[in-house]
């Protein structure tokens, strides 16, 4: 037990193809569970608890150990969205923000694994996985059942995307973090901060508002069956 919460970092586990196999078919699955029982009172709960068990360990680690700020706010994109998917009323439009942010974050970081520095199996790989599989389900179940197009318009994700990773520059220059991938970007690690801001909030933006055009066709062609009904 003692590995599991180390807090002597080493390096990031390496993942065989088969384990990364095994990861994108677990996303799929995810998926297919998320568009097949939505509407499934017990399946919805089991993945809330799934999450908050997840966070609540991860977090206790963090407190209980005193890991420094650099990496133990729950600041990063899909933590945020994991704890807006338990803890935000449904018909905020801001849950919805981060229920658009966390299906999509959660397929980006599981596509991309960035692993913390510790030896596998470790409390932060774990939680990593369990983490985002919880996430794209609470995420995409939330959307199936609660999505609305009235909430949330395109500018608004452009204006919340952008306003929230100047502010996690401003804390990974406090903190030394690397907070939304701002401070340390894939591919272009070496590249000036605000080209890495700029480029991070525009694809960010991008892939939000293309799953928002997603549901939205969704949403409508629902309402649109509700009506014929009547």
């Amino acid at each position: 037990m003692i590995p599991f919460l180390t807090t002597n970092q080493t390096a990031p586990p390496l993942i065989s193809a088969l384990a990364y196999a095994l990861m994108i078919f677990l996303v799929v699955l995810s998926i297919y569970g998320a568009v097949k029982y939505h509407d499934n009172p017990g399946f919805v709960k089991a993945f809330k608890w799934i999450q908050f068990v997840q966070l609540l360990a991860l977090y206790a680690w963090y407190i209980g150990f005193r890991l420094p700020l650099a990496n133990s706010l729950p600041l990063y994109h899909c933590r945020l969205a994991m704890f807006a998917m338990i803890f935000l009323p449904d018909k905020w439009k801001i849950k919805q923000y981060f229920a658009l942010l966390g299906a999509s974050g959660a397929i980006f970081a599981l596509g991309y694994p960035v692993f913390d520095p510790y030896d596998f199996p470790h409390i932060t790989s774990f939680s990593f996985l369990i983490g985002h599989y919880a996430l794209l389900v609470n995420s995409l179940v939330y959307l199936m059942n609660h999505y609305d197009k009235t909430l949330l318009k395109k500018y608004r994700i452009i204006a919340y995307t952008f306003i929230l990773n100047l502010f996690l520059v401003g804390v990974n220059q406090v903190t030394g973090g690397n907070y939304g991938l701002l401070n340390t970007t894939p591919f272009i690690p070496d590249a000036p901060i605000w080209i890495k801001y700029l480029l991070v909030s525009i694809i960010l933006s991008a892939t939000l508002v293309l799953f928002d055009i997603l549901f939205k066709k969704r949403w409508e062609k629902k309402i649109a069956l509700e009506k014929i009904k009547f």
